[in-house]
């Protein structure tokens, strides 16, 4: 699942921002709309964590073994210190020593220490406390906003059909995260236009879930928002019985996604 490694220091700086979490960080300290971007990275990306207990005479990486315990540094208030960069460990020159770390997935990370609260690169300039409550917010998806739902009140001629451009990037990170949700057991994509309306046509994924979707729908969302931007349109509805779009999906098309 991750790896241990020691860092030695540097002996040149590195430069702030020095990949796309910390740019996300940087847009978020100023910018509300630009949240949801940094909390999904935030979730997918590596993140570093100091830790103690282990040889540190062990220089290189080696393999988290399954059921391996890891004790990780913990700051006297409780704050458990984490970076978005080895090299955020040593801004303004706090930690000037070698130490022991591990870069571990935000996802996994936030799962294996659920209740417990995070203080990101807290020797730099940007940096973001993290309490339990917004971390389950985020593990559970009710932290994002942009939810998507096809609501048709009357009649309407539905057309529904594959895209004349396939959003590969986008169905890949999707099937990234449908792997990580037990729940999901299939997932489809389609292009869809309401007849009754000149908007042209725009993305549609339907689920195969179990129990509720609306958390999954926050996550696919917000993912989806950084791939093919703010301004288009993808909707997310769940496969149901006896529903004509359901029946599209299941009968007409292929799973872009299916659990094993």
């Amino acid at each position: 699942m991750s790896l241990f490694n020691l860092f030695k220091k540097n002996k040149t700086q590195s430069t702030f921002p020095e990949n796309e979490l910390e740019k996300s960080l940087i847009k978020a300290a100023s910018d509300v709309a630009a949240r949801e971007e940094f909390y999904t990275k935030l979730l997918w990306n590596e993140l570093i964590v100091l830790t103690s207990g282990h040889d540190q005479s062990q220089e290189g990486r080696r393999t988290l073994e399954e059921n391996t315990e890891v004790r990780f540094v913990t700051f006297k208030n409780g704050q458990i210190p984490i970076f978005t960069a080895t090299n955020r460990i040593f801004d303004k020159g706090i930690v000037k020593e070698q130490v022991p770390f591990m870069a571990i997935k935000g996802q996994d990370l936030f799962t294996l220490t659920k209740g417990a609260s995070f203080v990101l690169n807290p020797y730099s300039d940007y940096g973001k406390e993290l309490v339990p409550q917004e971390i389950e917010n985020l593990l559970n998806g009710s932290i994002f906003q942009q939810n998507h739902h096809i609501e048709i009140t009357k009649d309407t001629q539905v057309l529904l059909g594959q895209p004349a451009n396939y959003p590969t990037q986008l169905v890949n990170a999707l099937s990234q995260l449908f792997s990580d949700q037990p729940n999901v057991k299939a997932a489809y994509l389609a292009s869809i236009k309401m007849d009754d309306t000149k908007q042209p046509p725009h993305l549609i994924v339907a689920i195969d879930v179990e129990g509720n979707m609306s958390s999954i729908s926050g996550k696919a969302g917000a993912i989806a928002e950084q791939i093919i931007g703010k301004n288009e349109v993808i909707d997310f509805i769940k496969i149901e019985e006896d529903n004509g779009i359901s029946s599209y999906f299941l009968n007409e098309t292929q799973a872009f996604y299916q659990r094993k």
